[in-house]
């Protein structure tokens, strides 16, 4: 097989119609019967010891202790990370992908940015069992061994942030420095390939803090959207404020501007990094925020509705939004993997604390 390096550099999503005529079916399940949320998922192209694409999963987190129905943290339990690689051939006719384990990252890591590069897989912060990190890492897979290296570490550590890669350079945006920061960072970082021994240069600030956002790259600039900002409660612990904002990142200049148009609705944890296809860019599940800012009104629902099904696009060149289909069920918190003309959904999020180990084709 050839080393991980190979996998596509950019994860994008195929696109549907205006009418929203996606054809939806199961592909199997990862191998947690419980699912997880915040992993990583990227394509392995056919190479010499492999005739047929693969996918290749690695770390994310869950509450496998979790009783029936757990509305509480006590009744979900303790939070439990995972460092495996997984890889499974894409399914034919049919049959559903069978993921087998190929080894482990050095540590166990979930929320974090990640990117496919022609050197190998990026891995830069996170968060575990030990808090947020910002640790930096690149994985190869050689002789069916994955082999990492250390690179620069972030100036800070960051989980949950928005995430692009563009002309050989690794951008890290936003986040949130640890799990009881109260203030959601606005810090861009850069980690240029072909001098990592630079380190990470410290950018253009976004001009608002948040975390659980997402970024595209389009046309030569980054495209931040959603999340959220935080602010101290009346008890002085983090509390959400949902964000439907479509930010603008211009490397050339340094510079943000805020696109004309904003997200549908509030979003955060949609599939990430946001997918490309065809001039435009694709908004995939995610939560937005109903159920979070009822609670905090104390007007909650008993039952809470799940995460989003939608399907969004976005097209920069006129900043318009169209809903083109939904989901078999509505997932944050999950990536997206790009095959010629469909996409395939990993895990994720569906209830507070509630995954699912389902994937997802979704055929145009």
């Amino acid at each position: 097989m050839k080393k991980l390096s190979s996998y596509l550099t950019v994860l994008c999503l195929a696109g549907s119609t205006a009418a929203g005529t996606e054809v939806i079916s199961a592909q199997g399940r990862i191998d947690d019967s419980v699912g997880r949320a915040g992993m990583v998922a990227v394509m392995l192209p056919s190479g010499e010891e492999q005739t047929d694409p693969a996918v290749v999963v690695a770390g994310g987190a869950n509450f496998p202790q979790a009783k029936p129905n757990a509305k509480t943290p006590e009744e979900r339990g303790a939070k439990v990370y995972y460092g495996d690689v997984s890889i499974a051939t894409l399914s034919k006719n049919g049959k559903p992908m069978q993921f087998r384990t190929i080894g482990q990252l050095p540590r166990t890591v979930a929320y974090a940015a990640y990117a496919g590069t022609p050197n190998g897989l990026l891995l830069a912060g996170g968060c575990n069992e030990e808090g947020h990190s910002a640790k930096v890492t690149r994985t190869v897979l050689r002789d069916m061994q994955l082999v990492t290296e250390a690179l620069p570490n972030l100036p800070k550590n960051i989980a949950y942030p928005a995430f692009a890669f563009l002309n050989n350079k690794f951008y890290v945006m936003g986040g949130q420095e640890t799990e009881t920061s109260t203030g959601a960072l606005n810090s861009c970082y850069a980690l240029d390939l072909d001098d990592i021994n630079a380190g990470w240069k410290e950018l253009a600030p976004m001009p608002s803090g948040r975390m659980l956002a997402a970024a595209a790259v389009h046309d030569g600039l980054i495209y931040v959207m959603g999340g959220c900002s935080l602010h101290p409660d009346a008890k002085g612990q983090p509390e959400r404020t949902y964000l439907n904002e479509v930010l603008c990142y211009d490397p050339c200049s340094n510079t943000w501007a805020r696109a004309q148009s904003d997200m549908p609705e509030t979003l955060v944890g949609v599939a990430t990094p946001l997918p490309v296809l065809n001039g435009k860019i694709y908004v995939v599940g995610g939560d937005p925020g109903n159920f979070y800012r009822a609670s905090l009104e104390g007007k909650a629902p008993a039952k809470h509705p799940g995460q989003s099904k939608s399907i969004y696009v976005f097209t920069p060149a006129t900043n318009t939004w169209q809903k083109v289909g939904e989901l078999p069920e509505g997932i944050a918190t999950f990536p997206a993997v790009q095959l010629k003309n469909a996409l395939i959904t990993v895990s994720g999020e569906i209830l507070p604390g509630v995954r699912t180990p389902m994937i997802y084709r979704v055929q145009p």
